[in-house]
């Protein structure tokens, strides 16, 4: 059941992804220093929990290189079903993008562009926004090589697009009804009313939103799956 060293899996990737999320959270104390305010408060639990789905991910590969045992299985499926469930964490930071036009006035006398915080903003969601997309892109590309080794690379294929699909919903849930990871399983008969009353509102944006989400995943994937591909060529 062993693999080779992947590159996406290299110790160095986690390190400068661990790095640059410091920085980001070095940032945000220092836009909350220049502030006076709690600004930007929120992205250290969001960045937290974008971590979550590759610690498990990783974990569950670990396992999975081991000699597999019954007990183990069964802890890989327990552990599959939580990933699932925070996987949209890290996508997550993708939306997270918009709080960098919060805190300025668009129809101001003064051009928000102009003030230097807002490019401090700006350049610290879209970080922020990379490291999620990144952090997911490499959670799912471990659970898919695994995939690849139990099933049908076709069939592995279209796991991950459902995945991919659960996720992007998973994001939506997150940013529009404002449910956790965790409320799944605690409310999961009024989170599918939600969606499917924001499904049959007349002003709803949810396909919309999911299918764009969907689709800045998917191209995350095949663009990180060529490059690590090539790679190991």
């Amino acid at each position: 059941m062993k693999d080779n060293k992947h590159p996406v899996q290299d110790l160095r990737l986690i390190v400068t992804l661990l790095v640059a999320t410091l920085c980001c959270l070095g940032v945000v104390m220092y836009l909350r220093a220049q502030s006076d305010t709690n600004m930007y408060r929120f992205l250290s639990w969001d960045m937290f929990l974008a971590w979550v789905p590759f610690i498990i991910s990783s974990c569950i590969r670990y396992i999975f290189n081991k000699k597999l045992t019954t007990t183990s299985m069964i802890c890989m499926g327990l552990m599959c079903g939580v990933w699932l469930f925070f996987l949209p964490n890290a996508a997550y930071l993708f939306t997270e993008i918009l709080h960098s036009f919060r805190y300025f006035d668009a129809q101001g006398e003064v051009r928000f562009w102009v003030n230097i915080d807002f490019w401090y903003g700006l350049t610290l969601t879209f970080a922020v926004a990379i490291i999620g997309l990144l952090l997911s892109t490499c959670s799912i590309i471990q659970i898919h090589g695994m995939l690849n080794k139990l099933i049908n690379k076709y069939i592995s294929m279209m796991v991950v697009g459902v995945i991919l699909l659960l996720s992007s919903i998973g994001v939506y849930i997150g940013r529009f009804n404002r449910w956790n990871s965790w409320d799944i399983l605690s409310r999961p008969g009024k989170i599918f009313v939600d969606l499917v009353n924001d499904f049959n509102a007349a002003n709803s944006i949810m396909v919309e939103f999911v299918v764009i989400v969907f689709a800045v995943q998917l191209f995350g994937y095949v663009i990180i799956s060529l490059l690590t591909a090539r790679s190991g060529n």
